[in-house]
């Protein structure tokens, strides 16, 4: 079984790390958490105890699960550990793409789950306490070591 995820996780672990860098665009133009503003507020938050690096938007599109053309704004920033922390802040093209984003974002926290489970339990607790929220046609996903601290860094800002 250990086998089997690590098959799956290493080739995942190394496309991520080699596309690692910095992403975002400022310009957020629809209702919702402007993408930029709130991956800042959650990362000055202390919530984190990783290290989070700045993803590319083709690596966010494949870990969500959606086409990287319906990504209009984002910030996304995942553990270099290899572990469970993690923040993605989307804006969708249209109500459909933020839907199926939603629906991506939930998908990531249950495969993070299963696969962290057998290897790294400590990080299962992180993912049990996942912040998933909407507004507008912005949809966010926050895996913090202090969901506590996380949601009042989202609750302190306007949308």
């Amino acid at each position: 079984m250990i086998k089997h995820i690590l098959t799956r996780l290493v080739p995942a672990a190394l496309v991520l790390c080699l596309t690692l860098t910095a992403c975002g665009s400022k310009d957020s133009g629809s209702a919702g958490y402007d993408p930029a503003a709130t991956a800042q507020a959650l990362l000055d938050s202390g919530a984190f105890t990783d290290t989070l690096e700045t993803t590319e938007k083709d690596t966010v599109a494949a870990l969500y699960g959606v086409e990287a053309d319906t990504i209009t704004d984002y910030a996304c920033y995942t553990s270099l550990s290899a572990g469970a922390e993690e923040i993605a802040v989307l804006t969708m093209a249209d109500a459909d793409s933020a839907k199926a984003a939603m629906e991506g974002l939930e998908a990531r926290v249950a495969d993070q789950k299963a696969a962290l489970e057998s290897y790294q339990p400590d990080e299962v607790s992180k993912l049990d306490n996942a912040i998933l929220t909407q507004s507008g046609n912005t949809v966010v996903l926050v895996v913090a070591a202090d969901a506590d601290k996380a949601q009042s860094a989202l609750d302190g800002l306007s949308k």
